[in-house]
């Protein structure tokens, strides 16, 4: 079996919570969000296919440095055999396995619950908001994204895979206080508490920085401040918030934070 593998990063600490991990960027999405930094990322091409065995040498060699594998790109759940074959060879090898996603293929996403031990879902806005939406993803029809969004999340907070949904939060697109209590409501709503009670679930907002986004425009705009995460954290009135910012690091939980 081949995958389209833009790139592989040997060891990050930051792309998985608490362990270091390889993480694999796979080529290929149906979104063209302009704060997307993995824009390079969104086209295939013939001579990104890799077989899966060579992934999993490289794999097998990190193995001594590495406690976990994360699929990122890109749009991992393009790809649900690739994945589940990562997934196997991962559980073989005593590593956990994780993949990030936009949550518009739901189908595919039902077949990965339960065989990620995490998994990655970003939630780019309010969910009664489609117009919003269409406009952070690059596509039309915000309410499909929403929808479908929506039932990847039920999906996950259902299952037996960590649920690691976060927020970028965008200056002068995604910072209205209200959105974050939408968007604290849906997760009640979708079954977000009593997974985060029993400590598989968490929602993390994350800095936005501007160098290297896909719209020229959006280079252009301040990056996201402690104090503006802080704030709109506050928001989202549910268990288990983390911040994300270069100044205070990898999901910080909020309350631990001093501005």
């Amino acid at each position: 079996m081949k995958a389209y593998v833009y790139g592989v990063l040997d060891l990050s600490t930051i792309d998985y919570p608490q362990k270091p991990a390889m993480v694999i960027f796979v080529a290929g999405c149906p979104f063209r969000c302009p704060m997307c930094h993995n824009w390079k990322m969104l086209e295939t091409s013939p001579d990104q296919e890799v077989e899966l065995s060579r992934i999993f040498e490289r794999i097998e060699n990190a193995s001594s440095l590495i406690d976990a594998v994360k699929v990122s790109g890109g749009e991992p759940t393009l790809y649900p055999d690739v994945l589940l074959e990562i997934a196997n060879f991962c559980k073989k090898k005593n590593l956990s396995f994780g993949f990030d996603t936009n949550g518009f293929l739901p189908e595919n996403a039902k077949q990965l619950v339960n065989k990620a031990d995490l998994i990655s879902i970003d939630i780019k806005a309010p969910f009664n908001n489609p117009d919003l939406y269409s406009k952070l993803c690059g596509i039309s029809n915000g309410e499909k994204i929403i929808k479908n969004l929506s039932l990847t999340i039920k999906t996950v907070l259902e299952s037996n895979s960590y649920a690691d949904l976060r927020t970028t939060v965008i200056p002068t697109l995604n910072t209205e206080e209200i959105y974050y209590e939408n968007i604290g409501n849906v997760l009640r709503d979708l079954g977000y508490i009593s997974k985060a009670e029993k400590e598989e679930a968490s929602y993390t907002l994350q800095q936005f920085e501007p160098a290297g986004a896909f719209s020229d425009e959006l280079k252009k705009i301040k990056s996201t401040s402690v104090e503006l995460l802080i704030r709109l954290a506050k928001k989202v009135n549910i268990p288990r918030v983390y911040l994300r910012h270069k100044s205070i690091g990898f999901m910080k939980p909020i309350e631990e934070i001093q501005v």
